[in-house]
């Protein structure tokens, strides 16, 4: 079993999450779920985005 802990808010990065999405095919499901839930691409501005996007407060909190 597996666990990933991200420390909160202020640690956030381009790029988090990136080598789950790719590596795990249950991961990239969640990812995508979260894309559609959210209504708009989390994974776009997690993986690609500015530290700019990546600091707003609708991103930050679902992305850690």
């Amino acid at each position: 079993m597996n666990a990933y802990v991200f420390p909160g808010q202020g640690a956030q990065f381009v790029g988090m999450g990136k080598d789950l999405y790719e590596g795990f095919p249950k991961a990239k499901e969640l990812f995508l779920k979260a894309n559609a839930t959210l209504k708009f691409k989390i994974t776009d501005i997690m993986f690609e985005g500015t530290e700019e996007d990546l600091k707003q407060t609708k991103v930050t909190q679902p992305a850690i």
